[in-house]
């Protein structure tokens, strides 16, 4: 049995003095309904991706995702049992709608969708370049525009049912989309909070604020790596942190930057995910972000030592740089090698600390 890390506070029981025990997500070979799972895969801020395959059709496989909290029940269950054939109806390449639904045996609400190769978007997008990552927010701009014309919205967005495929192309899976007149309730899952406006938040139903509010903060996140503490401080949540996504993968596209290319993209992102008035629909801020990533010159790509074209980017991010001690002796390096060394080293310590103040 695999057992996920403990709940939050809000899961107890008002009068429970202590935790209770986390719920225990399924082992290989457990059913969840008549999917049988066949291995673990992912990890995500929602809870734990699966394959599984189906117990009476052996050649149907898909995905599930097991969440981490039995509070999420009520967002899952009663919107799939709502929502789920108009998501069946909508058929976009990149979208996998929701194929089941229940509980699993320890209690835990579960969703299948179709099965794909890849992984959970904010797992590996640190490793493409940084307009790469804005480019993904436009294409799922691209793909809510292709569900509004089939009479779909976005109820919320979770970042872990976000995948990218191994050709780099963004899929998204599950019911993040509901229809305009949707009876459903419109509970969110925890993971979709950090990204929800107040307003919604509270149980208000989605528009076209709440969605470019849910936009603007996962542009942040494809930026960043992690929204900004201060936010889920003041809005009294935890955020759960994506397994994967954390500011030091941002580093190395901040320090590509020149100075005004950070004061621009910072002046978007502030834009983006703070004042809620800047773009009060989704094609406002596409526009910007298209704006940013055509103005600004891409930063001069390292040069190679060879003549040979560069390898393309993988999926997964490169390993991290060698330890000190794994690092070749230079018994040869001049005083003056090691002054420039420890200025860079003082540099990149004020751009750490920099990036921590700015996301905190």
């Amino acid at each position: 049995m695999i057992e996920p890390p403990a709940p939050h506070a809000q899961d107890r029981a008002p009068h429970d003095p202590a935790p209770r025990a986390p719920a225990v997500l399924p082992a290989v070979g457990e059913r969840l309904g008549v999917w049988r799972v066949s291995a673990m895969l992912f990890e995500c801020a929602s809870g734990v991706w699966f394959r599984v395959e189906h117990g009476k059709a052996a050649a149907q496989t898909g995905l599930a995702l097991v969440y981490r909290h039995e509070s999420d029940a009520q967002a899952v269950l009663m919107r799939f049992a709502e929502d789920s054939e108009s998501l069946a109806r909508f058929q976009h390449p990149a979208y996998g709608a929701p194929l089941d639904s229940g509980l699993s045996p320890a209690g835990l609400p579960y969703l299948v969708v179709p099965a794909m190769e890849g992984a959970p978007l904010l797992r590996v997008a640190m490793a493409l370049p940084l307009k790469r990552r804005m480019q993904l927010l436009l294409d799922l701009i691209a793909m809510l525009d292709a569900a509004h014309d089939h009479g779909l919205v976005l109820h919320e967005l979770d970042p872990g049912t976000l995948w990218l495929s191994p050709a780099q192309q963004l899929h998204w899976l599950g019911q993040g989309l509901t229809p305009r007149d949707s009876q459903a309730p419109t509970a969110l899952v925890r993971a979709a909070e950090p990204l929800a406006n107040a307003r919604q938040r509270a149980g208000g139903r989605p528009d076209a604020n709440s969605e470019t509010h849910a936009l603007g903060r996962l542009l942040g996140m494809l930026v960043n790596g992690r929204l900004p503490r201060r936010d889920a401080t003041e809005d009294g949540f935890e955020e759960e942190p994506e397994p994967g996504a954390t500011p030091v993968a941002s580093l190395q596209s901040w320090l590509s930057l020149t100075a005004a290319q950070r004061e621009s993209l910072d002046q978007l992102l502030d834009r983006a995910m703070m004042d809620g008035r800047s773009f009060t629909d989704r094609q406002l801020l596409a526009q910007a972000v298209r704006d940013w990533i055509e103005v600004e010159p891409a930063p001069a790509p390292a040069r190679a030592s060879s003549g040979s074209p560069s390898a393309p980017m993988p999926l997964l991010p490169s390993p991290p740089p060698l330890e000190t001690e794994d690092r070749p002796a230079s018994s040869h390096a001049s005083w003056a090698e090691r002054l420039a060394g420890i200025a860079l080293v003082l540099a990149l310590a004020a751009v750490v600390a920099w990036l921590l103040v700015r996301g905190g």
